[in-house]
């Protein structure tokens, strides 16, 4: 693990105290918004999808599979934004890419008012991925490289819950626009795009990533005007060629892997789910209608507030191995007894969307808490790249497994996942929760 056990002096921190040790001020407020905010915007852009796939599959003429791809395409995207763009953000400074990326996102999303094909809607839709993919990694490193360290947890874990937040708006303004009006509702996302793109032109650079980069009289400059009186920490300084190739050195592999593995884990099942969760309560005899869907949104809400709740009682490793765990057990209750009683369905699955969702905040947390400054976002972006590998796949894949297999045997195979994650959890899973970042 690259993070250093605290307390972290330093010859530039020993006169002083640190930027770890701040008090909450302004400048963090606006930082905590502006990655808030996008958390938000990246939840409702992937969960607006739910209500348009079907009325959009249905006008524009697309398969099982046409529809499990027009799912799956922002989830692609996500893949490739976070694969390369942390390393450019590593590489050129964490607002530029920030603030740009939005003003991407306000463009994407008024272009799904044009579309006039499934491939144009896909192409569009894996566009605004590659941007979601950028909020990913330099989202939750900027935020932890500027937030002191007690409330650096919460902070973190609260860009799940934001996620989260967006993703149930999606869902309540999907209920109530027509399927007809599908691509206004795509569309729709423009509107809070624009917002967090003004709130951002505000935030300065992140004063840790220029001390990396041997900008120290900048860095000073910022943390003086903005925060006050303290230190920088330490960092290693940015390598001329760092990249992906570091994340795979000797004694960095396992964390690099773990990082993406774990996340992977967790949003398989929960993508692939709650993109089709109408057609798999059908199936499950469980009562449609926006009742049942409210039902599971409002305990997606409760399970993120759980979430932070626990990140701040538990280790991270205490956190994933038993959310993990828990998630087995729910699937594995629902594919295993077809013919157990309703009620007892309907528990497995709430009690699978309440850990599930709470499971989630820890997500932009523990890979901002392993990777040092100078590799960060490079890090996280990979993370959150490889995480969407199995995201885009089961989503994809899902609508032929119903077919196939049926939702109990869906949820069967759905279980390999958080079961894997249990495994490398238990091998792999590092302790960051009182480290300071390096």
């Amino acid at each position: 693990m690259t993070a250093q056990p605290e307390p972290a002096t330093t010859s530039t921190s020993a006169a002083r105290p640190t930027l770890d040790d701040a008090p909450f001020n302004r400048l963090h407020l606006l930082a905590t918004v502006c990655v808030l905010g996008g958390a938000a915007l990246d939840g409702y852009v992937l969960g607006v999808i739910g209500h348009a796939v079907g009325p959009a599959s249905a006008q524009l003429g697309l398969s099982a599979l046409g529809s499990g791809l027009l799912a799956a395409s922002a989830l692609i995207g996500v893949f490739v934004g976070g694969l390369f763009f942390g390393g450019i953000a590593d590489r050129f400074g964490r607002r530029r890419v920030f603030l740009w990326n939005l003003l991407a996102f306000v463009v994407l999303s008024l272009a799904q008012l044009v579309v006039d094909s499934a491939w144009q809607l896909v192409a569009v839709r894996i566009l605004l991925g590659l941007a979601i993919g950028v909020e990913y990694a330099v989202g939750a490193a900027l935020l932890a490289e500027f937030v002191p360290r007690r409330p650096r947890g919460a902070l973190l874990g609260s860009i799940q819950a934001l996620w989260i937040v967006g993703f149930v708006a999606a869902f309540l303004i999907g209920s109530a626009v027509s399927p007809d009006a599908w691509r206004w509702l795509l569309a729709s996302s423009a509107l809070p795009a624009f917002v967090v793109l003004v709130l951002r032109t505000g935030l300065p650079e992140s004063p840790r990533w220029l001390q990396a980069q041997g900008r120290t009289a900048e860095a000073e400059q910022i943390v003086h005007d903005r925060i006050g009186d303290y230190a920088i920490p330490d960092v290693a300084p940015a390598a001329a060629r760092a990249g992906l190739a570091e994340l795979f050195t000797p004694d960095r592999w396992r964390q690099s892997l773990y990082a993406g593995l774990f996340w992977f884990c967790q949003v398989a099942p929960f993508f692939a789910i709650f993109t089709f969760v109408g057609p798999i309560l059908s199936m499950l005899d469980v009562q449609e209608g926006f009742t049942g869907d409210l039902l599971m949104n409002v305990l997606q809400l409760v399970g993120a507030g759980l979430g932070v709740w626990a990140l701040h009682l538990l280790s991270r490793r205490a956190f994933v191995v038993s959310s993990f765990a828990v998630t087995v057990v729910g699937l594995l209750v629902i594919g295993l007894f077809p013919d157990a009683p309703g009620v007892l369905v309907v528990a497995a699955f709430g009690l699978f969307t309440l850990v599930i969702s709470g499971a989630s905040n820890i997500q932009f947390v523990y890979p901002s808490e392993m990777f040092e400054t100078r590799l960060r976002t490079t890090g996280v972006g990979f993370a959150a790249a490889f995480s969407r590998i199995g995201a885009a796949l089961a989503t994809y894949l899902l609508p032929v497994s119903l077919d196939a297999l049926g939702a109990h045997g869906t949820l069967l195979v759905a279980a390999v996942f958080p079961l894997v994650g249990l495994l490398a959890s238990l091998a792999w899973a590092p302790e960051t929760r009182r480290s300071a970042l390096a």
